[in-house]
C-alpha cells in the first residue's frame, strides 16, 4: 500500500509506474463506494457508442414554434 497526500485543490497525484500499468493514460472513471473511493481507468467511447444512448426525438411536427425567430438558432 502506499499512501499519497491531496494537494490544496483536492488533487491526487499518483505514481507514473502506476498510471502507465493501469493504463490511466487517458483519463480515469472516480466511484464513491461504501469503502472510499475507486478509481477506474476511463474507456474512450467511440460515436457509435455515444449515439447508441442518444434520445429519440419524438414527433417533430408537434414541436411548437411559434415563438422561435432565426435568433434562436445556434450556430
Amino acid at each position: 500500500m502506499k499512501t499519497v497526500s491531496l494537494e490544496t485543490d483536492y488533487k491526487i497525484k499518483l505514481p507514473l509506474d502506476w498510471v502507465k500499468e493501469l493504463g490511466l493514460e487517458s483519463g480515469v472513471v472516480i466511484e464513491r463506494t461504501v469503502d472510499g473511493i475507486l478509481i477506474r481507468p476511463y474507456a474512450p467511447q467511440t460515436w457509435d457508442d455515444i449515439y447508441t444512448e442518444k434520445l429519440k426525438m419524438g414527433n417533430p411536427s408537434a414541436l411548437d414554434l411559434s415563438e422561435v425567430s432565426g435568433d434562436a438558432l445556434i450556430l
